[in-house]
């Protein structure tokens, strides 16, 4: 880049059930950026296996990345991991990135210069490729609205952004809060707290990040836990006035039972409704 960038860190949890190759990859993509982060901080949520310790080693000792750890003594979930390296990191400008994804090479170039020349925006965003084992092999696209009205009006039925791809200023999700130790929705929870707060959110139209999206993803997303955690999320949308109890009701009506169908179903609906053939892109 030509002109000064705005210094900024990277946070990104681990946890025990990550597969230790694909976190290679994921801090691979992030030192092969056109405009690498200024710090990459690995929130380790509990004790973790020695495999996983040892590619921690690699990029915490010999990395051209400045990359440090934060530990948390036992595993608090992704909400809890979350809220404490935003506290921790060094700079004002925070990126998220999952342990399992990979970032297009100018993701966070991107994302800067957007922010750069568009210094009301507290969230930025952008599409997603989800993948199975290989990344020029997509399989689907999560595409999300781009204006940050439409970001509002779509946060009234389902998260409006992809998490994992998401850079913010710090100073706007500490003012909202910060992320919440909420079962499995922390990000949804934060958006809609932080539109209630007088944030603004946009999202590139550009694909900033591949996603895993294996076997075990849609059963990720279906169990008793995850349906009584939507009726929560929604149940306090409603009570805080973010939706309508028309609203309301439909959302529960929805939401809550597409997390107790089989697998095979809720991966019929999803790729039906809430994602695009790569190849229409």
């Amino acid at each position: 880049m030509t002109e000064k960038h705005s210094s900024f860190s990277v946070v990104m949890p681990v946890y025990a059930g990550d597969d230790p190759e694909y976190v290679e990859k994921a801090v691979e993509s992030l030192n092969k950026q056109t405009q690498p982060p200024d710090e990459v901080l690995i929130v380790v949520d509990g004790p973790i296996p020695e495999d996983l310790e040892q590619i921690l080693s690699k990029w915490l000792e010999g990395a051209d990345l400045t990359v440090r750890s934060y530990r948390l003594k036992s595993n608090q979930g992704l909400g809890k991991a979350l809220r404490e390296g935003v506290v921790e990191a060094t700079h004002d400008i925070i990126a998220r990135m999952d342990a399992d994804d990979v970032s297009v090479e100018t993701r966070f170039e991107d994302q800067l210069s957007f922010l750069r020349h568009n210094p009301s925006v507290d969230v930025v965003g952008g599409q997603i490729l989800e993948f199975d084992t290989e990344l020029n092999e997509p399989i689907a696209e999560r595409a999300v609205p781009s204006t940050h009205d439409e970001i509002v009006k779509e946060a009234r039925f389902r998260s409006p952004m992809n998490h994992a791809t998401v850079m913010f200023r710090r100073g706007a999700v500490l003012d909202a809060g910060n992320y919440r130790p909420v079962d499995r929705m922390e990000d949804y929870d934060l958006w809609v707290r932080m539109i209630m707060n007088g944030s603004t959110f946009a999202n590139l139209s550009k694909n900033l990040l591949y996603v895993r999206a294996g076997r075990d993803f849609f059963g990720r997303r279906g169990s008793i836990e995850y349906a009584r955690e939507e009726f929560n999320r929604q149940t306090e949308f409603y009570r805080r006035g973010f939706i309508s109890l028309p609203r309301y009701i439909i959302n529960t009506l929805l939401r809550v039972p597409f997390r107790l169908v089989p697998d095979s179903v809720r991966e019929l609906i999803y790729r039906r409704f809430a994602r695009s053939n790569p190849d229409q892109s």
